[in-house]
Parts: C-alpha cells; sequence; structure tokens
C-alpha cells in the first residue's frame, strides 16, 4: 500500500467557505493550482480535468479522501463545504466561478482579522447579487482596473492567502472608492432565495420565469433586453439553450433578472411594477406552454364576381368623353384629395353610364 503524501502547509477551512475555494489557498502556499497539487497527492502525473462545477460538486468520494489525509483533516469536514451538503438542487448554484461575485468589505475585514481571504459558500447561489452582511453588490471586476475576473489567489510574504486581480496584481479590496448601498435589491433576492429554498413549485415558477425572460425574440434579443429595463454595460452575456439562464449569468445580469422575475412572480402594486400587464399575460402564456391551434374546417367557397372588362376603345373614350365634361373643367384647380375626389366622381359617373 502506497503510504499518503502529506502537505506541509494546509490551511484549516472555514465554516462557510466554498471547497473549490479551500483547495485554491492551499494551493496557492505552494505556487500552484488545486489539479496540481492533486497530482501530486496521487503521485500521478496527470488527471482527467473535471468540469468547473465539479470543484464545488465532488463526483469522486475517493479524492476528497486523499485530500483530507493530506491535510491531516477528517474527510467530514471537507464533505460539508460541498454544495451538495446544502440541500439546494444544481441549478439554484452559478455553475461557473468566474460569474460569482465577493465582497470586497468582506476580504477586507479577512485581512483585518489576520486571516485568508475565502469565498463564502452563499456566493454561489444564483441570488446572491449582494453581500447580506454590508448591503454592497457582489462583484466580479477589479476595482483598480475593472478588468473582470476570475481573481487568483496568491500567498503573501507573511504567509497569508490573497485574491489578487489577474491583469493589474492588485489586491482585491473595497478601500478603493465607495459603494453604493443596495438594501432594496437585497430584500428581492432575499424573496427570490426563499422561494428557491422552498423548492418545489416556487422554484420551478422562477426558473419558467427565467427562461421566459432570455427567451429569443424574433429580433434576435433576449426578451429582458426589450422591456425598457436599465440594463448593465457591456455585452449581452450568452445563455445556453434549455438550460437555467440564472446559473450562467454574472452578477449584474442576474439582479436585473431578480428584479424581474420578483415582478412576474410577486405580482407588485401597479405604481411600482417594472413590467407591464401585456409582460405579464405573456409570461402567463409562456407557463401554460404552447397551446395546439383548433383545426377547423375551411370556410366554404364563395363564387368568384365576374368582372365584365371594357375593351380599350371603350376606355379611351370614357377618358375623352371625361375630359370634355363639364364637371371636368369644374375641377378644383390646386392637386389635393378635394380634386382626386372629384375626378373619383367623374370616372364613376362614366363607368355607370352617367
Amino acid at each position: 500500500m502506497r503510504a499518503v503524501r502529506l502537505l506541509a502547509i494546509a490551511p484549516r477551512p472555514f465554516e462557510d467557505e466554498l471547497l473549490s475555494c479551500w483547495r485554491w489557498r492551499v494551493a496557492s502556499h505552494y505556487c500552484s493550482s488545486p489539479r496540481q497539487i492533486e497530482n501530486w497527492i496521487r503521485g500521478v502525473s496527470e488527471v482527467s480535468k473535471p468540469h468547473l462545477f465539479g470543484h464545488d460538486v465532488p463526483t469522486e468520494q475517493s479524492a476528497t479522501r486523499l485530500w483530507a489525509l493530506a491535510c491531516r483533516l477528517r474527510q467530514g469536514d471537507l464533505e460539508r463545504l460541498s454544495l451538495q451538503n446544502t440541500g439546494r438542487s444544481r441549478a439554484s448554484f452559478v455553475s461557473d466561478p468566474a460569474h460569482r461575485g465577493v465582497c470586497p468589505t468582506c476580504l477586507d475585514e479577512d485581512a483585518e482579522e489576520g486571516r485568508d481571504h475565502y469565498c463564502r459558500r452563499s456566493w454561489a447561489c444564483v441570488e446572491a447579487v449582494v453581500c447580506q452582511r454590508h448591503k454592497i453588490g457582489l462583484e466580479i471586476n477589479c476595482g483598480g482596473c475593472f478588468r473582470t475576473g476570475p481573481f487568483q489567489f496568491r500567498s503573501t510574504p507573511a504567509g497569508l492567502a490573497r485574491l489578487f486581480c489577474r491583469e493589474c496584481d492588485a489586491i482585491i479590496s473595497a478601500r478603493r472608492f465607495q459603494r453604493r448601498n443596495q438594501t432594496d435589491l437585497l430584500q428581492v433576492a432575499s424573496l427570490i432565495g426563499e422561494a428557491i429554498d422552498k423548492g418545489g413549485t416556487e422554484f420551478e415558477r422562477i426558473k419558467t420565469a427565467s427562461r421566459f425572460l432570455w427567451s429569443s425574440r424574433p429580433e434576435g434579443m433576449p426578451y429582458i433586453a426589450l422591456l425598457g429595463l436599465s440594463l448593465p454595460h457591456g455585452q449581452l452575456p450568452s445563455v445556453t439553450a434549455g438550460a437555467t439562464p440564472m446559473a450562467s449569468l454574472p452578477p449584474a445580469w442576474r439582479a436585473v433578472t431578480i428584479a424581474a422575475i420578483a415582478d412576474l412572480i410577486v405580482q407588485r402594486a401597479s405604481k411600482t411594477a417594472l413590467l407591464s400587464p401585456s409582460v405579464r399575460e405573456a409570461f402567463r402564456q409562456f407557463e401554460r406552454g404552447p397551446v395546439l391551434e383548433d383545426h377547423q374546417l375551411p370556410p366554404p367557397a364563395r363564387a368568384a364576381s365576374v368582372l365584365n372588362l371594357r375593351s380599350e376603345t371603350e376606355y379611351r373614350q370614357l377618358a375623352r368623353s371625361i375630359v370634355e365634361s363639364d364637371g371636368w373643367k369644374s375641377l378644383p384647380s390646386k392637386a389635393g384629395r378635394a380634386k382626386n375626389r372629384a375626378i373619383g366622381k367623374l370616372m364613376l359617373r362614366a363607368l355607370n353610364g352617367g
């Protein structure tokens, strides 16, 4: 039996930490990646690369066991970090870590307390767009260069792990500028989160509303972009057909989607409603699904009227008689509706033999 390889430095996981975050914190002390660390623990040169979501919902218990042994932890201490143990479905979590925001003020508090930066497990939830503690929006952009993440864990000379911007190498922090208080959005997001936690019909309605808002219109744009809502700057994110859009959107777009979903489902008062009655009716039809059209018998064919066309000679004679008539001489001098109406009367009179 091969001896288990032990890691000399292995920080303890925090109670509310993401499993993937803990692995990155461990790897940062070796200027490495979780994948390389796992290869070393296994004693192999390469292992299959899991889907990004697999870092937080591990499919192999053996991998979790090896990490626990190498870091001198109980396996259960790592398993509780998995999103599997939250009691929520995969569709209720943001699948791409690059689209999971962080609270820079929480990270500043980590530094002030002398501990590593770490990502809270709640930040992976689809409704997590505002920090519940500090009431500011979760961010995926660097406050210095404003480039989009993902951020990177690195070990500092003091031996502490910090989240850095990959572009400008700055530590992620809220100290650069004041953030806006977003209590109202937090209240709406909390309502959606409670409905998701309950599961069942309420969660299904949320997923349906999400698909409705991001369904493609004939113009090629998602429905949500055509509703007159205040949208985030930048390019529209792409949403995979058939997937739950909320699970694949960055925080700013999830915030707009959450507000619209709450407006559709909670049915706010008309004075504060974001969406029009026609949009609500369209959503109700979307919920009911496609309606089969009644295949009725075509109406009975009506006998086509027969046109008695005249010869060219007759039409020429009629035109000459109109031009030579007293009515033509008394036409209004100015072109316009009155003159056209008078000419029409002369034509009808001539055709009817008058």
